[in-house]
């Protein structure tokens, strides 16, 4: 299977001692180092409206180096009431290499049966819960993998109120840590794994709204005090482990504008506020007078609100067509009446798959959007 093979193929764990084999004639003996190797937790959404959880190749690196430093690795149940479902390490008294092989993949083949062992066992989804758990089990120096499609549907963070798939990612993380309800990541390296994919009867996020999910919990788990936060973007698109305990469906927003306070639109350019290539005039401005309109009208009603606008293009070296864009968006709203405090940023390339990733052709059209953050005090 994949993980034994990378397991054999990859140098035993980094950042602790490490382990130690001693032949002597026919004796053979294996050393944990000391101290073991930090702790690896991984929280699973084995439950419905996400798909069925997979190790990724960088997880089982994980795996490998965790194991092979004699650490443990935990597994946490992402549902209503996440909970440890199992703590695993490996141990092995085997006298001769050949015996020794064979319990290090008897010990991967368990790794293996976590996420089958995390299926869901209560109704809805707390994935900040699960994760408190997951930092505990891990320790200070240790990794958190969250493997999960992030739609949470419990309190404090039900996505099906208080319309919170149209507020700022920062916002929400901001808001959360003011009630103290992060969890404690403090030391901890944070793998993110499977964000954005989902399983019926949850409906498949466009673009923005997969984009909205990574950037909340890449927030979260920075302001709960991650010292490394690292996005695996292996796709899932495969069905749910299991169809019930039931979790609730999220109605995510479809609207280019959202007019609200604390709210992010992105206006993709092949929406109404698309541009004319290479330039930064309005495709049909008509279209899109019509549709910043709304936003300048709930401005004109909230005239404390701030505006951020950000554009963004397809390749490196567009000189300075972002800011160009983002100036014009500023200036339309401006001649529809807004009075209120506008920013303008040209932000370049980006941001998928990350503002500083090398030229690729397949996130061009991602690329090519004006996003708008309103924000009120």
């Amino acid at each position: 299977m994949l993980l034994v093979a990378v397991a054999l193929s990859l140098p035993l764990a980094t950042g602790c001692a490490a382990a130690k084999t001693v032949v002597f004639g026919d004796e053979f003996e294996f050393h944990c180092p000391q101290p073991a190797a930090p702790g690896l937790a991984i929280a699973v959404g084995a439950r419905a409206n996400s798909p069925t959880p997979a190790l990724s190749p960088e997880i089982r690196k994980l795996v490998v180096s965790t194991t092979e430093g004699c650490g443990t690795i935990t597994a946490v149940r992402v549902d209503g009431r996440p909970a440890v479902v199992d703590a695993l390490t490996f141990r092995t008294g085997a006298k001769t290499e050949q015996n020794f092989q064979i319990d290090k993949r008897a010990f991967f083949d368990r790794v293996d049966g976590l996420p089958a062992k995390a299926k869901a066992a209560a109704p809805e989804a707390n994935v900040l819960q699960a994760l408190s758990l997951a930092a505990d089990a891990a320790g200070r120096g240790g990794t958190v993998v969250l493997i999960d499609s992030g739609v949470q549907t419990t309190a404090p963070l039900d996505f099906r109120k208080n319309d919170l798939p149209s507020r700022r990612p920062a916002a929400v993380a901001d808001a959360l840590r003011r009630q103290k309800l992060l969890p404690d990541l403090s030391g901890r390296k944070v793998l993110l794994a499977g964000l954005g994919y989902t399983a019926s009867p949850q409906e498949p996020l466009d673009d923005k709204n997969k984009a909205f999910l990574v950037d909340l919990w890449r927030q979260i788990v920075t302001s709960a005090g991650a010292a490394e936060v690292i996005l695996d973007e292996s796709p899932n698109t495969g069905g749910a482990a299991v169809t019930s305990p039931a979790v609730g469906v999220v109605r995510f927003p479809v609207a280019e504008i959202q007019l609200a306070c604390d709210t992010l639109s992105v206006l993709p350019d092949d929406g109404a506020v698309g541009f004319v290539p290479d330039q930064a005039e309005f495709r049909d401005p008509a279209a899109a007078r019509r549709t910043l309109g709304k936003l300048a009208g709930f401005l004109g009603g909230n005239p404390a609100a701030r505006v951020l606008i950000k554009g963004y293009v397809a390749h490196y070296g567009a000189g300075d067509l972002s800011q160009r864009r983002a100036d014009r968006v500023e200036r339309e709203l401006s001649a529809l009446g807004a009075r209120n405090a506008i920013t303008a940023k040209g932000m370049g390339w980006g941001p998928y798959p990350s503002v500083s990733a090398p030229p690729d052709k397949r996130w061009d059209q991602k690329n090519r959007q004006v996003t708008i953050e309103v924000s009120c005090d």
